[in-house]
């Protein structure tokens, strides 16, 4: 007998996609509509495919706890409520008006949320002391003030809100009686990782002057106050209506919960790692775009020092019917400069589990999963790695000018290990001195 429930919406559809339930012994269900599944062809998840209609604890628990946030605002709403980490449905209770993609977790019989939003009407300007105090203590304390509620929580670690930005360029927040979507998130380090703003934006125009699909983030300082300003890629405005735009993560495309991100937590079939990212590209509306696009952006990521490259970084979009396609990158961080986080690749290239371990044999046996046979992967390279090697280096002089010499040195010397290993023609500008273990 269901303890709890709560009815699943897509935006766009009239009535409830399915409902989730929760047990009184603690166990987790979803369940398709049938109106849902008669009318329309767009499953929640790669997960939970529409054929099967009816899933279990395992496959419920793990789609649905990746849409929780994973920090102290989360933390927050467990004390207030008084709900355990693991009481999923009783979080998204809370926190599932607005989540990521077109979901909306909602109690049963509770009118479906704002859709579009017109932000001339659904939302409300933030006065500046509200933004700043929101600024300081998302840096100061790592979670909101206590009288703002987050719009639309978003999965992470890393403290944040969303917001929207108004035609005029204002902050905003959706009126509360509307839960309309919002259009950016604002992220916040920390204040002893500040330097992250700018070392973030910095590595998605890396990635875009190497012509990889990205999510570029705009550094701003509010009040003195470092922060990320980041357009949803998931929502899309046009004529100052805004619209949700289903996606999901690999981790939740795999059926993964949160904690199996890494291949080292894993085990064997049920763990992130190479083959696993292959089997949701290959599900893709462009299977051999997508593995071509992966696999530049798991080079990309060794270049820049982002060994924290895991499965919820990487998402599909539900842009178009049918198949999702490989959504744009984001999350790109140098974590190589920092002493504070593990070192060790996200996934296994080869049998190599860090950076300075792999060799030509790991490259080409990535190569090889992904379709490029060795008798081909020295023409391939040439054709698709050596010019995305001979632009970063060539866009690499701005990270220097703009003051951050400590990610330029790394670029570099990644760059050459790089080009070494794989004995590529790419000659790379001698830097100083960067070690492994950051600075």
């Amino acid at each position: 007998m269901a303890d709890d429930v709560l009815a699943v919406w897509m935006d766009g559809f009239p009535g409830p996609a399915g409902h989730l339930a929760r047990t009184a012994r603690g166990d987790m269900a979803f369940i398709y509509d049938d109106a849902y599944v008669s009318r329309h062809s767009l499953p929640l998840s790669l997960s939970l495919p529409l054929e099967q209609k009816g899933f279990g604890d395992i496959e419920t628990r793990a789609f649905f706890g990746n849409l929780l946030p994973e920090n102290a605002q989360l933390q927050r709403v467990m004390e207030r409520e008084g709900l355990a980490r693991d009481d999923i449905v009783g979080l998204l209770r809370h926190l599932g008006a607005d989540c990521a993609g077109s979901i909306s977790c909602l109690p049963v019989g509770a009118p479906p949320v704002k859709t579009p939003g017109i932000l001339s009407d659904d939302y409300e300007a933030l006065e500046d002391a509200a933004l700043k105090r929101i600024a300081r203590s998302l840096r100061d304390e790592r979670r909101l003030p206590a009288e703002v509620t987050d719009p639309s929580p978003v999965a992470g670690v890393q403290s944040k809100i969303a917001i929207t930005v108004l035609e005029d360029g204002r902050f905003a927040l959706p009126k509360p009686s509307t839960r309309a979507p919002t259009t950016h998130i604002l992220k916040i380090p920390a204040q002893r990782d500040a330097r992250d703003v700018r070392h973030e934006e910095a590595a998605a125009i890396l990635a875009a002057s190497a012509g990889l699909s990205v999510s570029i983030p705009q550094a701003i300082r509010i009040d003195g106050v470092e922060a990320l300003l980041i357009s949803r890629f998931d929502r899309h405005v046009s004529g100052g209506v805004v619209r949700r735009i289903h996606q999901e993560d690999f981790a939740q495309a795999l059926g993964l919960p949160s904690e199996l991100k890494y291949q080292r937590r894993g085990e064997p079939g049920r763990r992130f790692d190479l083959q696993a990212a292959i089997s949701v590209l290959d599900r893709t509306r462009d299977p051999a775009a997508s593995r071509l696009a992966f696999l530049k952006a798991t080079i990309f990521n060794l270049c820049i020092g982002n060994t924290d490259n895991h499965a919820k970084n990487h998402a599909v979009l539900y842009d178009l019917p049918g198949a999702p396609r490989f959504a744009p990158l984001y999350d790109l961080l140098p974590i190589r400069l920092s002493k504070h986080f593990h070192h060790d690749l996200a996934f296994q290239i080869g049998a190599g589990a860090a950076f300075d371990d792999l060799t030509a044999e790991d490259f080409l046996s990535m190569l090889e999963l992904l379709g490029v046979p060795h008798a081909a992967a020295r023409l391939f390279l040439e054709a698709e790695i050596v010019p995305m090697l001979y632009a970063l280096e060539d866009a690499s002089p701005r990270l220097k000018s703009a003051g951050l010499k400590s990610f330029n040195d790394l670029l570099g010397r990644e760059l050459e290990a790089l080009a070494e290993r794989l004995q590529l023609p790419v000659k790379i500008q001698p830097r100083d001195y960067f070690p492994a273990e950051g600075v």
